[in-house]
C-alpha cells in the first residue's frame, strides 16, 4: 500500500509538471501547435529564443513596404517604408514604443483607433498571428495587456513578393484602446529564418527612421501577460498606430485625412 500510494503521488507529481509546462504550447491555436509538434518542437515556452546570435536579420535587398491609407486621425509611423529587416527570434515579441509628439511633447491622454502592419507566412491556411499591447512599467520591464491571436490575416507571401496592409481595428485586441502618454505593441516571431523566404510567421522590420521620426522605436520583449522583460532594438518594427490625442499629433504624422463614411 505505501509502495502504491508513493507510485501515486509520483504519478501526480509528473502530471502536474505536465499540465504545468502544457499552457506555453498551448496558448498557440491547434494548427499551429500541430505544426511545431511536426518541425520536433513540444518545449517551447513564451519569450524562448530559438535562433542563436542576433534577434533580427538585415536584409541584403530591402523590399518596399509603403504607407497604408489614414483613417480619421493621425498616423504614427516610424519605419521608413522599407521591409529591410526580418524577426529571427523565435518566441519573441517585436513592436514599437509609440510616444511623444511634436516637439517631444508627451501625448496625454492616447486612444488607438487602428494599427496595421504587413504579414508573413509560409503556410498559406495559417492566417493568424499573436499580438501584446502593453504599458510601461520600468526601465527592463513592460505591463502587458494581453496576448490575443487575431486571425484572418491578409498573407504578404513567405518572400513579401504580393504586399498587402492589414488594419485592424483596436478592439480585436481585447483590451481597452486607451493609454497614458506611451503604449508599446508588438507581434509574436515565430520565424527563424534569416533571409527570405520566412519559415513561419511574422512581421517586417525597418532599420531606418521615417523622415522626421525621432530615433528608433522598435523593441523586443518576452511573450505573455503581466510584468514581461523588454529591451529596445536598432530597428522600426513596420507596424503602425492610428491614434487620437488631445494634446498634440504626433511628430511621426505621415499624412492626414478625414474619414468620409
Amino acid at each position: 500500500m505505501h509502495r502504491l500510494r508513493s507510485f501515486t503521488t509520483l504519478a501526480a507529481v509528473v502530471c502536474l509538471t505536465c499540465l504545468l509546462a502544457a499552457p506555453a504550447l498551448g496558448q498557440l491555436p491547434a494548427e499551429k501547435q500541430a505544426e511545431l509538434r511536426a518541425a520536433g518542437i513540444t518545449d517551447w515556452t513564451p519569450g524562448q529564443n530559438r535562433a542563436a546570435g542576433a534577434k533580427f536579420s538585415t536584409l541584403a535587398n530591402p523590399r518596399p513596404a509603403p504607407a497604408g491609407p489614414v483613417r480619421d486621425t493621425a498616423t504614427m509611423q516610424y519605419d521608413d517604408g522599407s521591409l529591410s529587416a526580418l524577426p529571427t527570434s523565435f518566441g519573441l515579441i517585436f513592436g514599437n514604443r509609440f510616444s511623444l509628439g511634436v516637439s517631444s511633447v508627451a501625448l496625454s491622454t492616447i486612444t488607438l483607433n487602428s494599427f496595421s502592419f504587413y504579414f508573413m507566412e509560409d503556410s498559406l491556411p495559417d492566417t493568424g498571428l499573436f499580438f501584446q499591447p502593453a504599458d510601461p512599467l520600468n526601465a527592463t520591464s513592460i505591463s502587458a495587456r494581453a496576448s490575443v491571436n487575431i486571425g484572418g490575416l491578409a498573407n504578404s507571401g513567405p518572400s513579401f513578393s504580393s504586399p498587402v496592409l492589414n488594419t485592424i481595428n483596436q478592439t480585436a485586441l481585447a483590451t481597452a484602446g486607451v493609454f497614458s502618454n506611451t503604449f508599446f505593441l508588438g507581434a509574436w516571431c515565430l520565424n527563424s529564418a534569416t533571409t527570405f523566404p520566412v519559415d513561419n510567421e511574422t512581421i517586417g522590420l525597418s532599420t531606418n527612421d521615417a523622415p522626421g521620426a525621432r530615433a528608433f522605436a522598435g523593441y523586443t520583449a518576452s511573450s505573455g501577460t503581466g510584468p514581461v522583460a523588454f529591451a529596445a532594438g536598432s530597428f522600426n518594427a513596420i507596424l503602425r498606430a492610428n491614434v487620437t490625442s488631445p494634446n498634440t499629433v504626433p511628430v511621426e504624422l505621415m499624412s492626414f485625412g478625414v474619414d468620409g463614411e
